[in-house]
């Protein structure tokens, strides 16, 4: 009579041993999807802000070049080269009379449900 009690007790045992593991994984899942959101939050803030200053580079060499500075007009740059996946860079450059060029910069970056969008103005500097 005492193996049959002691077969039961160890099954019992398990069962309540199984019931935790899971619980423990729940939480353990739910901690881990919330660092995979953080982590992909910052992979686009620093995605846009690596946009956001190509584009200013490339907004003051198109300023200080020889050649005709294109006004009024959104231009989109290439993304290719800088490894990020879905980003999307518009530049306008604008002159209101005799004040200085103004760079409108709109940066949009996406990493699987999030994105994240930007319009940034500068001032650049006469040269």
């Amino acid at each position: 009579m005492s193996k049959t009690r002691r077969k039961g007790f160890i099954l019992t045992y398990v069962i309540v041993l199984l019931g935790l593991v899971g619980v423990v994984m729940f939480a353990l899942t739910g901690g881990s999807n919330t660092m995979l959101f953080e982590a992909d939050a910052a992979y686009l803030q620093a995605a846009d802000r690596n946009l956001t200053a190509s584009a200013l580079a490339w907004a003051r060499h198109r300023s200080s070049g020889s050649e005709p500075v294109v006004l009024d007009e959104p231009i989109s740059l290439d993304t290719s080269s800088l490894a990020v996946r879905d980003a999307n860079v518009s530049v306008r450059l604008v002159k209101h009379g005799d004040a200085a060029l103004r760079c409108h910069i709109e940066t949009s970056v996406a990493k699987g449900r999030q994105s994240l969008n930007n319009s940034r103005e500068y001032v650049l500097a006469a040269r």
